[in-house]
Order: structure tokens, then sequence, then C-alpha cells
């Protein structure tokens, strides 16, 4: 029973997101709120049970966590429940918002900012549609109406049962893979993983050689070793200890593992983009008929017109 525990609280927030999509009235959308609301605290009472830290930082990143988390999962139903796109608009950044802030809890400040930066173009062109293409009233009287597709939703029970099934999986790899987990990177394994990284980049290497006062014969190349919480480079049995500004940042970390471990990936991911732009592009094209003649002069021929005009002389 405890292992389905977790399932059995996804299926009941799933349950209250049924009841606030379907029509009806607004005491059906309350209830359908409390449901859910039940279900995501049980989902919280669960997480509280798996093994982590108990000091003062762990407590405080866990109720940051709680904080960003409910601002995330309300703006969410928000956002698919809101039967203006404008507000529905707005609840979506707020949702980027929020898990920008989780990512941050996790130290993934690269991934954090790639979405706010990325996002934000999606953001203006979901304002554009909005406004250019949902918010068009049936007069001019009706300036303020809302039409009957964002009244109600299209496909309510399809559309839960989906988020539902994505949702299970979701808890069932928290709940049965966190336990799993090995344990947290310490700084002794930040710095040597700084210090690989370091020495694969040449460049940096000697700037950084240069910045701790290390000389280096030209051609060759300084050694790099974590020595208790700082990094050594060293040539030659000189050695100095590596700056903090000197060290491999997250984005240089990230760069490395696309280019060196995930290569193909990146490619893949470079060659769907550059299809998404072609698409766009064909997509946004403007179709022009030209007529009869228009095509013969682009064919180099006389126009119809002329030869007529032409044969008339004759």
């Amino acid at each position: 029973m405890p292992i389905l525990q977790p399932y059995l609280a996804t299926g009941v927030a799933a349950l209250g997101l049924l009841l606030m999509l379907l029509p009806g009235r607004t005491a059906q959308r309350r209830a359908g709120g409390g449901v859910a609301l039940a279900g995501v605290a049980w989902l919280l009472v669960l997480a509280g049970s798996l093994p982590g830290e108990d000091s003062l930082g762990a407590l405080a990143k866990e109720a940051a966590f709680i904080v960003f988390g409910a601002i995330a999962l309300a703006a969410a139903v928000q956002m698919i429940t809101q039967p203006r796109p404008v507000y529905a608009a707005l609840f979506f950044v707020l949702v980027v918002l929020s898990t920008c802030g989780l990512l941050l809890l996790l130290e993934a400040y690269f991934i954090a900012f790639a979405v706010v930066i990325v996002y934000a173009g999606a953001i203006l062109i979901t304002y554009m549609f909005v406004l250019m293409l949902a918010q068009q009233a049936s007069g001019a009287e009706q300036v303020g109406e809302i039409p009957a597709y964002d009244k109600r939703a299209r496909e309510p029970l399809a559309a839960t049962i989906v988020g539902a099934l994505v949702a299970l999986i979701v808890t069932g790899v928290v709940f049965t893979g966190v336990p799993q987990l090995p344990p947290a990177a310490t700084q002794a394994d930040r710095l040597q993983a700084s210090a690989t990284l370091l020495a694969a980049l040449p460049k940096q290497l000697d700037r950084a050689a240069a910045n701790a006062g290390v000389q280096v014969a030209q051609g060759e190349r300084a050694s790099v070793t974590p020595d208790g919480d700082q990094v050594l480079v060293a040539f030659k049995g000189a050695s100095a200890p590596v700056a903090d500004r000197d060290l491999p940042g997250t984005t240089r970390h990230v760069g490395w593992d696309l280019v060196a471990r995930f290569p193909a990936s990146l490619e893949v991911a470079g060659v769907v983009l550059l299809m998404a732009m072609f698409g766009a592009v064909v997509l946004a094209r403007r179709r022009i008929d030209l007529s009869e003649d228009e095509l013969r002069a682009s064919a180099g021929l006389a126009s119809l017109s002329l030869e007529e005009s032409e044969e008339g002389s004759v």
C-alpha cells in the first residue's frame, strides 16, 4: 500500500483537475480545485518521507522548493483553465519563472537562464497570437466577449488522461529513484571536475598559469591538480593556486559535455531547429497569383496583349 500512495495522490490531483476542466458551475470548479489541492498536499507529505539532509540550509531549500512548486502548479492550473487567453499567457510566464526558481535551487544556473532566454521569444509570439487571433470580437459592441472555444476545454477527459499518465511516470521515477541516487557531489568532486576540464582547455590553462604567476615554456603545458579546497597549477616544480575566476564555469562544463560527450545529439538538435526554421519560412511565405501576361514576362516572352495588338496592326 505505501508504494501505491504516490500514484493514488497523483490520481486524486488529476481527478480534481478534470472537475475544473469539465463545463459546469463555479461550485464544481471550486470542488475540483479542493480535490486537486488535497492530492498535491498528499504528495508533499509523502515527499517529506524521502531521504534527505536535516541541516538548516536543506530545510530552507525545501521551503523554497515548496513555494516555487506551489506557484508553478497554481499558475499551470490557471493557465489551462483560464477562459481569457491574455491571462493564460501571463500565467504561462509565471510557470516559466517558477520553474527557473526550481532550477536555481538545483544549482542548474545555465539551464535556468537558458529557459528564460529561449522562452522569452516564445512568450512574445504567444502574445502576438493572443492579441491578433484569440481576441477577435464578433462585432464592434462585443469587444469584451469570450469566444466559445475559450469558455470550455475541447477534450478535457483526453487531456487529463494524458497529463495524468505523464504525472504518474514522473511520480514513479521520483519515489523509486530518489532513494537510489548516489550521494551529492562534494567540494572535492567539484574541484576534481574543474581541474580535469581545465587541463583539457589549453588556452584557458595558459591564462590561469599566467595569472597565478607560473611561467610555462612555449610549446609545453602545465599540470593541474586539486589540493584540498583549491586547484593548483604546476610547471617544473613551481606551483600556485588557481583563482576562482580562472576555473571553468558552469557554461564551459555544459558546453564541454555537449561537444565531447553528446556530439550526435547536438547535431540532431541543430538539424531539427534548421528544419523548423525552413518550415516557418515556408508557412510565412505569401503566395501571389500571377496573371498569364506576368508569367510570360517573367519567362522573357512577349505578353499576350502585345501579340494581339501586333497581329491586329498587321
